[in-house]
């Protein structure tokens, strides 16, 4: 079973912009194309609009595969999708605006603002919300809370209830971990000190400003027109995603076109939408955030903006995946190269799409191709009444570990799993997603056509099933396992967890 871990204009219009054919000829757009459907083939992704430009000069502006799967719809460039990821940096324009006009600054405790927030005895600054430091646990890394409530629209105290009150992950300014929650409590700060929604407040002062005009919210209540749909993968098949993005933060409400978010780029790069000196801190990494990973000494995150490099060029931007859409938005400032994402496809196929992109406009060698995963052939054999009895329950899974690649979020996600035998069928489901068949396999073990290679085992005591372990492909293959906690009834399953 998959688990979920769990951001048309002409696009000259008032920018004097350069024609892509006249910019960079039918060869350079050749090049971008076979990039293009390349990393699109290896990731899986239904559809993608993607821009490149160069200083004011657009070298590429186009749309490739389909808008909508059903109804067989091109995507174009200037198709709208849910953005995700590249949006972030606009809540950070929104809270330095306020610090320029005197409603806050950056190191006003956090209970100013939101009394009402349980800090636990801990003294959070929003500087440390604005570059993840905060040492606040990440709801959508918590699994049930927000997973299980996916399709469900919320509002700002009911986001919040999700995180509430939960141990903090890390000492506030000890160390970096992206944590949404903190963006969660930016937007509650910024509807206090305007007196606006956050909504109205970005169309007004961000949107408008820059002049992109095809960008909105868009929430359960809109139509969106040109709206791709979203997709994610389900086994060897692309299937539908049915969220609400309105579960989420309100800054995590807007769609967009990539002409729209390279408008809106410019608008924060220029200087107009914040001063030059906010726009310096903005790009700028201070104390724990200059040191977001292990892997990675050259990656840093200023405020609501990651800063590192593609080998000697250094980039400025954010990329992000949820709601069934993916998104990324980097900038080169010393190469004055900008490359805009956007999918309709769940993964964080948009930033690789971009690194690509970014590399040939570069000059840059390509990353090496990833190997194609191979799925392992899935029996079904068949099981009585009485094996399919041993293992049903209602399990509780945590991460066996939480490794380097993991953020210290996940030390506290929990997935709720049921076992159950419906009409002679062996079924889990995870709370809030479909059921689907749970199939035998000659060693032992369990798995499902949606993740074939997610293997499932049980721990058996006097004959009945104590312990479930899942041996999942997401989360870098670290393996789940937790106790049986009850029956595989609907009561137990639906239960609220502890």
């Amino acid at each position: 079973m998959r688990l979920r871990v769990t951001f048309a204009l002409a696009l000259g219009l008032g920018l004097g912009l350069v024609s892509a054919s006249r910019a960079s000829g039918q060869s350079s757009t050749a090049a971008f194309d076979t990039l293009v459907h390349r990393v699109m083939a290896e990731d899986h992704v239904v559809g993608a609009s993607v821009l490149v430009a160069r200083g004011d000069t657009i070298l590429l502006h186009k749309g490739y595969g389909l808008a909508d799967l059903e109804l067989d719809v091109p995507t174009s460039g200037e198709t709208v999708y849910h953005v995700v990821g590249p949006f972030l940096p606009l809540t950070g324009i929104a809270v330095l605006q306020q610090v320029e006009r005197g409603a806050l600054a950056l190191d006003d405790d956090v209970s100013r603002f939101v009394p009402e927030f349980p800090l636990q005895g801990h003294h959070v600054t929003i500087r440390q919300l604005l570059n993840h430091t905060s040492g606040i646990v990440d709801y959508h890394y918590l699994g049930d809370p927000i997973e299980a409530t996916s399709r469900e629209p919320k509002a700002l105290d009911e986001v919040m209830a999700l995180y509430a009150g939960k141990p903090w992950v890390n000492e506030p300014g000890t160390r970096w971990d992206w944590s949404i929650s903190g963006f969660q409590l930016l937007v509650t700060i910024v509807e206090r000190v305007t007196g606006e929604s956050f909504a109205d407040y970005a169309r007004e002062h961000i949107i408008d400003a820059a002049g992109a005009h095809a960008t909105t919210a868009c929430d359960d209540f809109t139509i969106v027109k040109g709206l791709a749909h979203p997709y994610r993968r389900r086994g060897a098949t692309l299937v539908p995603v049915h969220a609400s993005d309105m579960a989420y933060n309100s800054d995590l409400r807007f769609c967009s076109t990539v002409g729209d978010l390279y408008r809106l780029w410019r608008g924060i790069a220029d200087r107009h939408l914040v001063r030059p000196d906010t726009f310096r801190e903005m790009t700028t990494a201070e104390g724990a955030a200059r040191h977001m990973s292990a892997d990675d000494p050259r990656a840093q995150y200023g405020l609501a903006i990651t800063i590192n490099h593609e080998e000697d060029h250094r980039r400025i931007g954010q990329h992000g995946s949820l709601l069934g859409y993916s998104g990324s938005l980097y900038d080169f400032p010393d190469d004055r190269l900008t490359v805009v994402v956007l999918t309709n496809t769940w993964g964080q196929n948009a930033y690789d799409i971009g690194r690509a992109l970014a590399r040939a406009a570069l000059a840059l060698p390509q990353l090496p191709a990833r190997r194609a995963t191979i799925e392992r052939p899935l029996d079904d054999r068949p099981m009585s009444a009485s094996a399919r009895a041993q293992v049903t329950g209602t399990y509780v899974l945590a991460l066996d570990r939480v490794t380097p690649g993991l953020h210290d979020s996940f030390a506290q996600y929990r997935r709720t799993y049921r076992v159950f035998d419906e009409n002679g069928r062996l079924m889990i489901e995870a709370l809030g997603e479909p059921p689907e068949r749970l199939l035998a396999q000659s060693d032992g073990s369990f798995g499902t056509r949606s993740a074939p290679n997610d293997r499932i085992e049980f721990s058996t005591e006097d004959g009945h099933a104590t312990r479930m372990r899942m041996q999942s492909s997401d989360l870098g293959g670290v393996p789940l396992s937790g106790a049986r906690v009850g029956d595989g009834d609907p009561t137990t399953f639906h239960r609220p967890s502890p």
